[in-house]
């Protein structure tokens, strides 16, 4: 009798054995530390998906420690990588290490390649919004400012009568954020029930790129825009929006964060424009006709290349000229810059030119610069130059540029740009604010012998955190946008009187005791500055966009009221009770 198996086959049992074996290694469901991995990567996207809702809210008081939770852009940043990550973890294991067969394996991810390579193919991005959302583009398309050709205006516009000086004029707007550089305006009166009285659209017109906004004086409206290859200054008819003149140069100044453009607002000064473009090129303009009166490159004064510009100041120059009077002498004052951090001595924080002949009077400070404007304020009851720079704020004396004092205001202008003004609360006192979790802050100038000492009162990394707006202040209240939110702070309190979510980063603008607030999405408020709750008056739809936000400031002449963005201009008249 045969003693072998009735298989006939010895090696049956180890081979069903090794079988069972690999089938049992085989999953089809991920392990439990992918879960894990993935369940982390989903809270962090959760807690930035919420984080300005908590951080605002209940946990207001833990997110002081934790500020990146209350800053919007991190917060998306937050979601985007933790969604990406909790959803991408899993598929990678399943296309690589499940027991599926392969065609099922790699169904989901070759799908998902194909569709995210479809869709860069046709599209890009082109912007971003203020809390870091893409925006995109045809990617085979122009860009709205390349799509409107070259500036035209009619000769017989470019002439005329002598215009009235800023003096004479008592509805001018002659510089970034009006006439004492603090969003703010003594009036008119508005009529703040827009369905009873709305505002009366004057003309609407296509405009190049970039986040400069108007100036106004005489009839005329002024400010720059990227069209192509050219940086331009332009004048435009304030009640028709007619094309007067434009004067450009070579230039294009582009960043994904940053967009496309100019930044700076023209100066209106003794018949010239002045305006500074996002390369750096400082120009001097006859203000009736847009000739060339003389210019001057600031990178190439200061020894500054491409490459260290990028460094420096990532987003484009976007400081607006200033204006000072001497005795016997007129000085237009601007930030410079340098060519090396490591090299402080050649930093210049500004530098002064002759208003009428470009000559350079003097130059003041060694800091690098910020996206911030200099200002004019007084300390003792004399005037001081106020610049904001990248990690510092300097008082200099206006005949010579030297620096008095410094006040430390930390800031990177390729990172946590500082881009907020400096406003006087008199007494030597000061306000000034920033995004980037750093909120707002008081400071006093204080006399010290031959010099000057400073001191901060208060600061508070919840509130008034800018970016790259400005507040307006009206008796000892503040009102801004906080990374976007609206806010009515009072002077030194720990917490906001009301909040209102929904503008983005946009601009705000009071009017006598009415704040104007220009939305990112081009809608325009009328806001309530006394009630203790937060009471909207009216509201309209003033601009729209197809890639860019509305970042840029307003500007009001009388009752008509100039806004754009970097694609379209609109006049509106504005009811009053006048």
């Amino acid at each position: 009798m045969s003693s072998e198996p009735a298989s006939g086959n010895p090696e049956a049992p180890e081979s069903q054995a090794s079988d069972m074996v690999a089938s049992a290694e085989k999953r089809y469901l991920p392990p439990r530390w992918i879960w894990v991995v993935s369940t982390l990567f989903l809270i962090l996207g959760v807690v930035g998906f919420f984080g300005r809702v908590l951080g605002n809210g209940p946990l207001a008081d833990l997110y002081d420690a934790l500020w990146i939770f209350r800053d919007p852009a991190i917060c998306n940043v937050m979601a985007l990588i933790g969604g990406f990550f909790a959803c991408f973890i899993p598929l990678v294991w399943f296309t690589f290490a499940s027991g599926w067969p392969a065609a099922i394996r790699f169904t989901p991810i070759t799908l998902i390649g194909l569709i995210v390579v479809g869709f860069f193919a046709v599209y890009e991005i082109r912007g971003v919004s203020g809390e870091m959302v893409p925006r995109f583009g045809y990617r085979f398309g122009k860009a709205p400012d390349q799509r409107l050709g070259e500036f035209t205006a009619s000769e017989a516009n470019q002439a005329g009568d002598e215009s009235l000086t800023v003096a004479d004029d008592p509805n001018a707007f002659p510089q970034f954020l009006g006439p004492e550089r603090d969003s703010r305006l003594p009036g008119p009166q508005l009529e703040t029930d827009w369905a009873a009285h709305p505002p009366e659209e004057i003309w609407r017109m296509p405009i190049g790129a970039g986040w400069s906004g108007f100036s106004a004086l005489d009839g005329r409206i002024y400010t720059m825009e990227q069209r192509d290859h050219e940086e331009l200054v332009t004048c435009y008819d304030m009640k028709t929006g007619t094309p007067i003149w434009g004067t450009g140069i070579e230039a294009r100044h582009y960043t994904v964060m940053g967009y496309v453009g100019p930044r700076c607002t023209p100066l209106l000064f003794d018949g010239r424009v002045y305006a500074l473009g996002a390369t750096g090129v400082l120009r001097c303009l006859n203000g009736r006709s847009g000739e060339v009166v003389w210019q001057h490159d600031l990178l190439e004064m200061y020894g500054v290349s491409s490459d260290v510009e990028v460094k420096n100041i990532a987003w484009g120059r976007a400081n607006s000229p200033l204006a000072y009077e001497l005795d016997g002498r007129k000085i237009v004052i601007i930030p410079a810059g340098g060519p090396d951090k490591t090299k402080k001595d050649a930093m210049v924080s500004l530098v002064a030119f002759d208003a009428a002949t470009g000559e350079t009077v003097w130059e003041g400070g060694h800091e690098q610069i910020s996206y911030a404007s200099p200002s004019v304020a007084q300390i003792d009851g004399k005037d001081q130059i106020i610049s904001v720079n990248e990690s510092t704020i300097t008082g200099h004396d206006p005949a010579t540029g030297k620096q008095l004092w410094s006040f430390d205001w930390p800031g990177n202008s390729n990172g946590n740009a500082t881009c907020s003004q400096v406003h006087s609360l008199g007494n030597n006192r000061f306000f000034v604010s920033k995004g980037y979790g750093q909120g707002a802050s008081i400071f006093e100038v204080k006399a010290d012998g031959d010099g000057f000492t400073t001191e901060a009162l208060w600061s508070n990394t919840r509130v008034l955190k800018t970016k790259f707006t400005n507040v307006a202040i009206l008796g000892d209240y503040v009102f801004g946008l906080n990374d976007g939110i609206l806010e009515k702070v009072k002077l030194e309190a720990k917490r906001p009187e009301w909040r209102e979510r929904g503008f983005g980063h946009g601009q705000v603008l009071l009017v006598d005791d009415v704040l104007l607030v220009m939305g990112e999405e081009g809608n325009l408020a009328a806001v309530d500055t006394a009630s203790e709750d937060y009471h909207e008056f009216s509201r309209i739809k003033a601009l729209s966009g197809e890639i860019a936000p509305t970042w840029n400031p307003m500007c009001l002449y009388g009752d008509l009221l100039l806004v754009r963005n970097a694609e379209e201009a609109a006049c509106y008249k504005l009811p009053t009770k006048n």
